[in-house]
């Protein structure tokens, strides 16, 4: 007993302090957009294009190198007036350009300086260079290289797309979530009162029995349907626990927090689904100017083609031009014609006062064979085809479908749901007449029984038919994100 009151107290503070919170669809509305581990996902899901774009715009950039080597050795000439050069040092620094046109600019300064035992003292050479690299066939004007980067950017402004279509799908899966909460709340209210209906019948019929008016088979009949209304409304909290879950699962900060269902205006409610109904009847063609997806899969096209260019680049000849413009200054002064000594500043001053410059050009041609590089190019223009083409009739069909089949189905839904008000009117009625013939023991307990539980099942089915109207129209919003309809929240 002790260790029960021990643990009631130790839980006691979790409860009695727990914030409630009301669930309302203007709340999980403002949450949605605030951070949460679903949005987090999206966002990360959709930096890897932006990432993939910034390494190809970066290719563009200018890139600084250097380097720097020595070489000594102690070998002697074979020749006597052959000098060996005991001491090479040679410095490079440069910046190179690479441009999205096919063309690789190269602006560098290198420097040469020698020596040798006694007689050469700091030989040294600098040379300014600027170099220019074509691409001629492969590239050439950069029509591969600008396809690539086009698609990058293309792509990046897909997925921004795509982020922005599946934010839109996350706000409306949290609010069937909501409108689910909604349904389950509808269908416990109905399922506690006949629940309440059945304890009262029990109870009555224990008293008939006790005054030998009713036998033990019809006290045993309407305890049976008590447990079976407790089972039916014990079901229906579990499926309300899991919604919360859910809820949870999605907003981490309800962890905290005692889940209860806010207030729901269902006027306001049905004439904005009534309204949105309307508004996509009056659509005769499917209406490509409220959603996004046209803008994704003409972006995809685009991608296509281009990646089309890249393929077919596959395995053609290379053939670049090369041409280099060079200045050149050379310190190496002698004032006896034996002993030479040059500096830095003098092959400087050298490359100012005269005239050393040079240029040289020339190709290089690369040509793959051996190889069926041919089939490659034709295998790498399939799969693009079929990824792409795939992606692209997916899309296209799933917009054009959604149009159609929400279209017809919610004009269905709505004669359903006319269909089954007027059933359970219907069974009201009966049921109230029931009521008064059994109590007047002109029919039997199960008769009335069966015709309470066929209208509880017909109030249900109403709820959930009226969620189903509900979801499907959020299914077209997800589709229209920016269709002009009041029950829309985009």
């Amino acid at each position: 007993m002790n260790l029960v009151l021990l643990i009631l107290m130790g839980l006691g503070p979790l409860t009695v302090f727990a914030d409630d919170f009301a669930v309302t669809e203007e709340n999980l509305l403002k949450m949605v957009k605030k951070s949460n581990p679903t949005l987090s996902e999206i966002e990360a899901s959709f930096l890897g294009s932006k990432i993939q774009a910034k390494e190809v715009e970066d290719r563009f950039g200018y890139e600084f190198y250097s380097g720097y080597t020595n070489s000594s050795t102690k070998e002697k000439p074979l020749i006597v007036f052959q000098p060996v050069f005991s001491s090479i040092n040679q410095y490079k620094v440069g910046i190179k350009k690479y441009t999205k046109y096919g063309m690789v600019l190269d602006l560098n300064r290198s420097i040469d300086i020698r020596s040798a035992e006694k007689s050469y003292t700091d030989l040294t050479t600098t040379t300014d260079e600027f170099g220019i690299q074509l691409d001629l066939w492969k590239d050439f004007m950069g029509k591969v290289t600008k396809a690539q980067l086009k698609n990058v950017q293309a792509m990046t402004e897909k997925d921004k797309l795509q982020s922005e279509i599946a934010k839109s799908t996350l706000t409306v899966n949290i609010r069937k979530l909501y409108w689910s909460l909604v349904a389950n709340d509808e269908k416990l209210k109905i399922t506690k009162n006949l629940y309440k209906k059945a304890q009262k019948q029990a109870s009555s019929a224990r008293k008939r029995k006790a005054s030998s008016i009713a036998d033990k088979a019809e006290v045993a009949r309407f305890e049976s349907l008590v447990h079976a209304r407790k089972g039916a409304l014990l079901s229906l909290q579990y499926e309300r626990e899991l919604l919360f879950k859910n809820l949870r699962d999605i907003f981490p900060q309800l962890n905290s927090k005692n889940i209860i269902l806010g207030k729901v205006n269902f006027n306001k409610t049905i004439f904005e689904v009534l309204a949105c109904t309307a508004q996509i009847d009056k659509q005769e063609s499917v209406p490509f100017n409220y959603t996004s997806y046209d803008e994704v899969v003409s972006l995809l096209k685009g991608m296509q083609e281009r990646q089309f260019k890249v393929d077919d680049s596959y395995g053609k000849i290379d053939l670049k031009f090369d041409l280099k413009f060079k200045r050149i200054g050379v310190a190496s002064e002698t004032t006896d014609s034996t002993n030479y000594t040059g500096s830095y500043a003098d092959s400087l001053a050298d490359m100012s006062d005269n005239n050393r410059e040079a240029m040289t050009a020339g190709l290089m041609l690369n040509i793959p064979f051996g190889e069926n590089r041919g089939g490659t190019s034709e295998i790498k223009r399939a799969l693009t085809e079929k990824q792409f083409g795939a992606n692209i009739s997916k899309l296209e069909s799933n917009v054009v479908s959604t149009h159609h089949q929400v279209k017809k189905s919610v004009k269905l839904l709505s004669h359903v749901i006319e269909e089954q008000k007027s059933n359970s009117q219907q069974l009201a009625i009966r049921v109230s007449e029931m009521k008064k013939k059994y109590a007047q023991a002109r029919i039997p307990e199960y008769a009335l029984i069966q015709d309470e539980d066929s209208l509880l099942q017909s109030d249900l089915t109403i709820v959930d038919t009226q969620l189903l109207v509900v979801t499907t129209i959020l299914d077209y919003i997800s589709v229209f994100n920016s269709f002009p309809c009041s029950f829309n929240r985009n």
